[in-house]
């Protein structure tokens, strides 16, 4: 299961819940028939294999504000609901691997290999970020030296190959620059132009 938000608090009296979800995306929503509870780690840290603590079911859910309010099944009155309270909320994997024609959810291209469009490779996405205008892919080049960011636009993207784990790109010139790390000149010419 995957985190997504966490239980803010208990929401009336028959024990909703009130969950604030990471990130604004709520298109798993129609599909959601259990949830996991469990973990809630610190911002920027990962759950751990076994984070997820109690599955349940919902019964009811809906939008609200930054999240959602829902009813599980398992909780009958506040004070149930209360108990679990800032345990992180976690709902199926599945809910976030795109169908032929769909968009890509990033998660699904983490540990693919970048190749340019002269099958070069770049390095491999290890994280994504985010400049305000687009996606980013964080990529470690391929000795793990160093990391730098592409922009994940339709203008350089090629193709994605998921069989091969490859994402091919055009990227303009300049863009990155993985010879910055290249050795420094040891004098070998010198020493043959003074003999």
């Amino acid at each position: 299961m995957r985190l997504v938000g966490k239980i803010k608090e208990a929401h009336g009296l028959r024990g909703e819940l009130y969950v604030l979800i990471f990130s604004g995306d709520l298109s798993w929503l129609p599909r959601l028939k259990e949830f996991g509870l469990g973990e809630c780690p610190s911002p920027g840290e990962e759950p751990s294999e076994d984070a997820v603590q109690q599955t349940m079911t919902c019964q009811k859910v809906k939008p609200f504000k930054n999240g959602i309010i829902l009813k599980a099944a398992e909780l009958g009155d506040r004070t149930a609901a209360e108990k679990v309270e800032k345990l992180g909320f976690y709902v199926p994997d599945d809910f976030f691997v795109s169908e032929d024609g769909e968009g890509i959810y990033l998660d699904e291209i983490e540990g693919f290999k970048i190749k340019d469009a002269n099958d070069k490779t770049l390095g491999t996405i290890t994280d994504f970020s985010s400049n305000g205008a687009q996606d980013l892919l964080v990529v470690s080049s391929p000795d793990g030296s160093k990391t730098f960011e592409v922009p994940f636009v339709d203008d350089f993207l090629l193709k994605i190959d998921f069989k091969s784990q490859i994402v091919k790109m055009d990227l303009p010139e300049g863009l990155i620059d993985l010879d910055d790390n290249a050795p420094a000149d040891d004098g070998d010419e010198d020493e043959e132009d003074s003999e």
